[in-house]
């Protein structure tokens, strides 16, 4: 952690009175509905991708953690994002010492979104000369007010709003009618309870080194390159990539579900993605769901250009917003619900309406 910087100094720097803040649904970027079959526990598989290379794949859970990237070298582990609390980095740590009984040496964060970061204390903590890696713009929206969902103003709103989102929860446990129903709400509860906790007891670790433009990095024998090809998911996406061994690591600029557009650039998002393409790839690992090959770049980058174009000819036409959402939902299904509807969160039908708001509000009214 910086010198001298506690969660409460930073809060204070960004004047976040956080005790009347509510949490917009806006806001939250990985949602679950709260009868969503979902994880209990904080669990990853293991998925190798390339030779000393896996897939931290994260069990869908009510308080959703990201992928990791998981890179051995001669000499230690490098370790693609850390998830959204201590509990799920320390899970994941677990998992590693499976494969490899390495020191972690490094943390690379892709940007700067709760559910990729909260996690990087437990790194530290266990190594005092450990190198946090990042791009200069997701260390400056980690320490920023309003910024998105994110940083370190965002654990406080996240703090405010879980009492009112646990006693929601309690009461969706009173309302549920059957025993299924009832223990996946049960599990949700807990779930949130253990993280209000845990949110409590966060010591925000920033990175300690951050870089505006590609470079390469030489670590232990392996070549790991950092991509930063232009805003897309944020303003400050990172791409890690391996090019002997053909795998890239994505954080949510590429996800196996619908994407996140709040915090996003619609337009600009579509071209990044087709720069990334240029890249000699065989695995893409996602912020979300599954390993990937390269050609779901091509589906991924589909979905962000035909939306905004739909969007673009629906306004034109003189559609109100939702009006919009109706119909550029039942223009997209054909060719996008299928393949962005594989898990219980991230699904077409439940993220398109906010997706449609997100690209008029980002790109047609300031048109």
């Amino acid at each position: 952690m910086a010198e001298g910087l506690t969660r409460r100094t930073l809060l204070a720097q960004a004047t976040i009175a956080a005790a009347v803040y509510t949490l917009d649904p806006h806001e939250l970027c990985c949602g679950v509905n709260a009868y969503a079959q979902t994880a209990g526990t904080e669990k990853f598989q293991l998925k190798k991708v390339g030779d000393g290379i896996w897939a931290a794949v994260a069990e869908v859970r009510y308080k959703v953690n990201s992928n990791a990237a998981v890179i051995e070298t001669n000499d230690g582990v490098v370790v693609v994002d850390t998830h959204s609390k201590p509990s799920a980095a320390r899970a994941l740590y677990t998992e590693i010492q499976a494969v490899s009984k390495k020191p972690v040496r490094k943390i690379i964060n892709t940007h700067f979104h709760w559910d990729h970061w909260q996690g990087n204390e437990v790194y530290a903590s266990a190594n005092p000369g450990l190198e946090i890696i990042t791009t200069e713009q997701t260390k400056q929206n980690l320490t920023k007010p309003d910024v998105g969902v994110g940083g370190v103003p965002f654990i406080e709103k996240q703090l405010a709003a879980l009492p009112g989102e646990i006693e929601k929860l309690k009461d969706d446990l009173q309302k549920a009618t059957d025993a299924e129903a009832k223990a996946r709400v049960q599990s949700n509860l807990a779930q949130a309870e253990a993280y209000q906790q845990e949110l409590k007891q966060l010591k925000p670790t920033l990175p300690t080194r951050t870089v505006s433009k590609t470079v390469t990095l030489q670590e232990g024998g392996r070549e790991i390159q950092l991509h930063v090809l232009g805003r897309g998911h944020t303003n400050g996406d990172l791409y890690i990539y391996m090019p002997k061994e053909k795998v890239v690591a994505t954080g949510d600029a590429v996800v196996d579900w619908m994407p996140f557009l709040n915090d996003g650039y619609p337009e600009e998002w579509a071209q990044t993605v087709a720069a990334l393409e240029k890249l000699d790839i065989v695995q893409i690992i996602p912020g979300h769901g599954e390993p990937a090959p390269k050609a779901h770049l091509a589906f991924f980058r589909g979905y962000l250009t035909d939306l905004v174009a739909a969007v673009k000819t629906a306004a034109a036409g003189g559609a109100t917003l939702d009006e919009m959402k109706t119909k550029v939902a039942d223009q997209l299904a054909p060719k996008y619900e299928k393949g962005m509807s594989k898990y219980p969160v991230g699904q077409f039908r439940d993220r398109i309406g906010l997706n449609v708001e997100m690209v008029h509000k980002k790109v047609v009214a300031k048109g």
